[in-house]
Protein backbone atom coordinates (compact mmCIF):
# COMPACT_ATOMS: atom_id res chain seq x y z
CA UNK A 1 0.00 0.00 0.00
CA UNK A 2 2.52 2.42 1.21
CA UNK A 3 4.57 1.22 -2.03
CA UNK A 4 1.77 2.65 -4.12
CA UNK A 5 1.40 5.54 -2.16
CA UNK A 6 5.00 6.46 -3.19
CA UNK A 7 4.12 5.57 -7.09
CA UNK A 8 1.22 7.65 -7.06
CA UNK A 9 3.05 10.41 -5.44
CA UNK A 10 6.39 10.56 -8.16
CA UNK A 11 3.84 10.38 -10.70
CA UNK A 12 1.98 13.38 -9.34
CA UNK A 13 5.05 15.08 -8.84
CA UNK A 14 6.33 14.88 -12.44
CA UNK A 15 2.96 15.73 -13.87
CA UNK A 16 3.40 18.98 -11.87
CA UNK A 17 6.96 19.46 -13.61
CA UNK A 18 5.50 19.25 -17.16
CA UNK A 19 2.92 21.61 -16.44
CA UNK A 20 5.13 24.21 -15.02
CA UNK A 21 7.63 23.98 -17.69
CA UNK A 22 5.05 24.10 -20.30
CA UNK A 23 3.49 27.01 -19.09
CA UNK A 24 7.44 28.48 -19.08
CA UNK A 25 7.91 27.81 -22.25
CA UNK A 26 4.31 29.37 -23.17
CA UNK A 27 5.19 32.42 -21.19
CA UNK A 28 8.44 32.71 -22.86
CA UNK A 29 7.07 31.98 -26.25
CA UNK A 30 4.55 34.84 -25.92
CA UNK A 31 6.25 36.83 -24.20
CA UNK A 32 8.93 37.29 -27.35
CA UNK A 33 5.82 36.87 -29.44
CA UNK A 34 4.09 40.22 -27.85
CA UNK A 35 7.96 42.20 -27.91
CA UNK A 36 8.26 41.40 -31.55
CA UNK A 37 5.02 42.55 -32.58
CA UNK A 38 5.85 45.72 -30.54
CA UNK A 39 8.88 46.14 -32.36
CA UNK A 40 7.47 45.12 -35.20
CA UNK A 41 4.63 47.93 -35.11
CA UNK A 42 7.32 50.52 -34.54
CA UNK A 43 9.53 49.82 -37.13
CA UNK A 44 6.43 50.69 -39.11
CA UNK A 45 5.05 53.54 -37.43
CA UNK A 46 8.73 54.72 -38.20
CA UNK A 47 8.86 53.96 -41.82
CA UNK A 48 5.01 55.44 -42.07
CA UNK A 49 6.59 58.24 -40.68
CA UNK A 50 9.59 58.81 -42.41
CA UNK A 51 7.71 57.87 -45.62
CA UNK A 52 4.97 60.90 -44.82
CA UNK A 53 8.37 63.29 -43.78
CA UNK A 54 9.71 62.11 -47.48
CA UNK A 55 6.42 63.55 -48.90
CA UNK A 56 5.58 66.57 -47.30
CA UNK A 57 9.21 67.66 -48.09
CA UNK A 58 9.16 66.25 -51.85
CA UNK A 59 5.88 68.41 -52.17
CA UNK A 60 7.25 71.45 -50.05
CA UNK A 61 10.62 71.40 -52.64
CA UNK A 62 8.61 70.79 -55.81
CA UNK A 63 6.43 73.86 -54.65
CA UNK A 64 9.26 75.74 -53.85
CA UNK A 65 10.74 74.83 -57.37
CA UNK A 66 7.41 75.75 -59.16
CA UNK A 67 7.35 78.94 -57.57
CA UNK A 68 11.29 79.77 -58.43
CA UNK A 69 11.00 78.29 -61.90
CA UNK A 70 7.68 80.93 -62.68
CA UNK A 71 9.33 83.85 -61.09
CA UNK A 72 12.47 83.09 -63.41
CA UNK A 73 10.66 82.70 -66.40
CA UNK A 74 9.07 86.35 -65.29
CA UNK A 75 12.74 87.91 -64.86
CA UNK A 76 13.74 86.35 -68.37
CA UNK A 77 10.99 87.72 -70.18
CA UNK A 78 11.80 91.23 -72.40
CA UNK A 79 9.53 94.05 -71.65
CA UNK A 80 6.83 93.27 -74.33
CA UNK A 81 6.40 89.29 -73.50
CA UNK A 82 5.64 91.01 -69.33
CA UNK A 83 3.09 93.43 -70.62
CA UNK A 84 1.46 90.80 -72.67
CA UNK A 85 1.48 88.21 -69.41
CA UNK A 86 0.05 91.15 -67.64
CA UNK A 87 -2.37 91.34 -70.22
CA UNK A 88 -2.95 87.49 -70.57
CA UNK A 89 -3.74 87.32 -66.87
CA UNK A 90 -0.22 85.58 -66.07
CA UNK A 91 1.10 88.27 -64.07
CA UNK A 92 0.05 91.24 -62.00
CA UNK A 93 0.90 94.36 -62.05
CA UNK A 94 1.62 97.01 -58.91
CA UNK A 95 -0.66 100.37 -59.50
CA UNK A 96 -0.02 103.87 -58.44
CA UNK A 97 -2.48 106.40 -57.28
CA UNK A 98 -1.74 110.25 -59.24
CA UNK A 99 -3.16 111.50 -55.96
CA UNK A 100 -0.80 110.16 -53.05
CA UNK A 101 1.30 107.44 -52.75
CA UNK A 102 -1.30 104.27 -52.76
CA UNK A 103 -0.25 101.09 -54.61
CA UNK A 104 -2.69 98.31 -55.06
CA UNK A 105 -2.69 95.53 -57.05
CA UNK A 106 -3.58 95.34 -60.60
CA UNK A 107 -5.27 92.36 -62.90
CA UNK A 108 -6.65 92.49 -66.08
CA UNK A 109 -9.54 92.11 -64.73
CA UNK A 110 -9.69 95.70 -64.03
CA UNK A 111 -10.41 96.51 -67.98
CA UNK A 112 -12.04 94.80 -71.44
CA UNK A 113 -9.94 94.39 -74.35
CA UNK A 114 -12.52 96.09 -77.18
CA UNK A 115 -12.10 93.35 -79.42
CA UNK A 116 -12.37 90.14 -77.41
CA UNK A 117 -15.58 91.74 -75.32
CA UNK A 118 -18.91 90.53 -76.39
CA UNK A 119 -21.15 93.62 -77.13
CA UNK A 120 -23.50 92.44 -73.73
CA UNK A 121 -20.72 92.47 -71.65
CA UNK A 122 -18.93 95.87 -72.91
CA UNK A 123 -18.45 98.61 -70.55
CA UNK A 124 -17.16 101.20 -71.99
CA UNK A 125 -15.64 102.53 -68.79
CA UNK A 126 -13.34 99.42 -68.51
CA UNK A 127 -12.63 98.98 -72.62
CA UNK A 128 -9.09 99.72 -73.25
CA UNK A 129 -6.87 99.64 -76.54
CA UNK A 130 -3.54 99.17 -76.92
CA UNK A 131 -1.24 101.51 -78.35
CA UNK A 132 2.03 102.10 -79.61
CA UNK A 133 4.41 102.14 -76.84
CA UNK A 134 6.66 105.58 -75.81
CA UNK A 135 9.08 106.27 -73.98
CA UNK A 136 7.44 107.83 -71.14
CA UNK A 137 9.87 107.87 -68.31
CA UNK A 138 12.55 109.25 -70.90
CA UNK A 139 15.48 106.45 -69.84
CA UNK A 140 15.57 105.13 -73.28
CA UNK A 141 13.46 102.10 -73.05
CA UNK A 142 9.85 102.72 -74.06
CA UNK A 143 6.54 101.71 -72.00
CA UNK A 144 3.39 100.09 -72.50
CA UNK A 145 0.03 102.10 -73.02
CA UNK A 146 -3.84 100.78 -72.74
CA UNK A 147 -5.86 103.81 -73.70
CA UNK A 148 -9.64 104.06 -72.22
CA UNK A 149 -12.01 106.51 -73.79
CA UNK A 150 -13.26 108.02 -70.81
CA UNK A 151 -9.80 108.42 -68.22
CA UNK A 152 -7.35 108.10 -70.59
CA UNK A 153 -4.29 106.49 -70.54
CA UNK A 154 -2.80 103.44 -68.86
CA UNK A 155 1.10 103.47 -68.91
CA UNK A 156 2.99 100.77 -67.65
CA UNK A 157 6.92 100.16 -66.91
CA UNK A 158 7.53 96.40 -67.76
CA UNK A 159 10.92 95.26 -66.23
CA UNK A 160 13.18 93.08 -64.51
CA UNK A 161 9.99 90.21 -64.19
CA UNK A 162 7.38 93.20 -63.06
CA UNK A 163 4.65 95.55 -64.28
CA UNK A 164 4.19 98.99 -63.00
CA UNK A 165 1.25 100.97 -63.99
CA UNK A 166 2.91 104.59 -62.55
CA UNK A 167 -0.18 106.51 -64.17
CA UNK A 168 -3.57 106.46 -65.32
CA UNK A 169 -7.03 108.23 -65.73
CA UNK A 170 -8.59 108.46 -62.34
CA UNK A 171 -11.65 109.75 -62.54
CA UNK A 172 -12.86 112.78 -65.50
CA UNK A 173 -10.84 115.49 -63.09
CA UNK A 174 -7.78 113.71 -63.79
CA UNK A 175 -7.60 112.30 -67.34
CA UNK A 176 -4.28 110.61 -68.43
CA UNK A 177 -2.47 111.20 -71.39
CA UNK A 178 1.19 112.28 -72.27
CA UNK A 179 2.76 115.03 -74.56
CA UNK A 180 6.34 115.89 -75.60
CA UNK A 181 7.21 119.23 -74.41
CA UNK A 182 10.74 120.80 -73.53
CA UNK A 183 12.58 117.98 -74.81
CA UNK A 184 10.73 115.09 -72.83
CA UNK A 185 8.14 113.13 -72.38
CA UNK A 186 5.77 114.29 -69.59
CA UNK A 187 2.43 112.92 -68.26
CA UNK A 188 -0.60 114.86 -68.26
CA UNK A 189 -3.30 114.76 -65.71
CA UNK A 190 -6.30 116.98 -67.48
CA UNK A 191 -9.51 118.23 -65.82
CA UNK A 192 -11.15 119.93 -68.67
CA UNK A 193 -15.22 118.90 -68.33
CA UNK A 194 -16.41 120.82 -65.70
CA UNK A 195 -18.20 124.45 -64.65
CA UNK A 196 -15.89 127.03 -63.11
CA UNK A 197 -11.94 125.35 -63.93
CA UNK A 198 -10.07 123.86 -66.62
CA UNK A 199 -6.65 122.22 -65.42
CA UNK A 200 -3.68 120.68 -66.64
CA UNK A 201 -1.04 118.68 -64.55
CA UNK A 202 2.28 117.54 -65.90
CA UNK A 203 4.73 115.59 -64.51
CA UNK A 204 8.02 114.17 -66.01
CA UNK A 205 9.52 110.36 -64.63
CA UNK A 206 12.85 109.42 -64.89
CA UNK A 207 14.10 105.88 -65.77
CA UNK A 208 13.17 104.87 -61.69
CA UNK A 209 9.72 105.60 -61.96
CA UNK A 210 11.05 108.99 -59.47
CA UNK A 211 8.91 112.43 -60.33
CA UNK A 212 11.96 114.82 -61.45
CA UNK A 213 9.74 117.59 -62.62
CA UNK A 214 6.16 118.96 -62.57
CA UNK A 215 4.01 121.95 -62.71
CA UNK A 216 0.25 122.85 -63.07
CA UNK A 217 -1.38 125.22 -65.67
CA UNK A 218 -5.05 126.53 -66.47
CA UNK A 219 -8.01 128.70 -65.66
CA UNK A 220 -10.57 129.34 -63.64
CA UNK A 221 -14.18 130.96 -64.17
CA UNK A 222 -15.92 130.11 -61.02
CA UNK A 223 -18.80 132.32 -61.70
CA UNK A 224 -19.42 131.24 -64.97
CA UNK A 225 -19.56 134.42 -66.58
CA UNK A 226 -16.90 134.45 -69.01
CA UNK A 227 -13.89 136.18 -67.03
CA UNK A 228 -11.23 133.99 -66.16
CA UNK A 229 -8.25 133.92 -63.89
CA UNK A 230 -5.15 132.02 -65.44
CA UNK A 231 -2.37 130.45 -63.78
CA UNK A 232 0.97 128.97 -63.75
CA UNK A 233 1.43 127.13 -60.41
CA UNK A 234 0.88 129.42 -57.67
CA UNK A 235 1.26 132.62 -60.10
CA UNK A 236 -1.19 134.58 -62.23
CA UNK A 237 -0.49 134.41 -65.68
CA UNK A 238 -1.95 136.53 -68.79
CA UNK A 239 -4.51 134.78 -71.09
CA UNK A 240 -1.85 135.48 -73.72
CA UNK A 241 1.17 133.74 -71.34
CA UNK A 242 -1.55 130.73 -70.85
CA UNK A 243 -2.02 130.35 -74.56
CA UNK A 244 1.62 130.62 -75.45
CA UNK A 245 2.53 127.58 -72.89
CA UNK A 246 -0.70 125.52 -73.57
CA UNK A 247 0.46 125.50 -77.73
CA UNK A 248 4.24 124.73 -76.39
CA UNK A 249 2.74 121.86 -73.98
CA UNK A 250 0.35 120.51 -76.91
Amino acid sequence: MKKNKKIILIITILVALILLGGCATWYVLNNNASDNGKNNISSVEQTDNESAQDVNVSTSDTENNLETDEQKDFNDMSPEELFQAFCDGKITAEARSYYDDTTWTMDNTSFQFEETTPEEEFDASLAVTKVDPVDLDNDGEVEFILENAMYGDMCFDCKDGKVICFAQGEGTAAMCSFTQYDGAYWIVHSDTTHVGRCTYTLTKFNGNLEVVDSFKFGWEDWEDDGIKTYYLDDNEITEADYKDLYDKVF
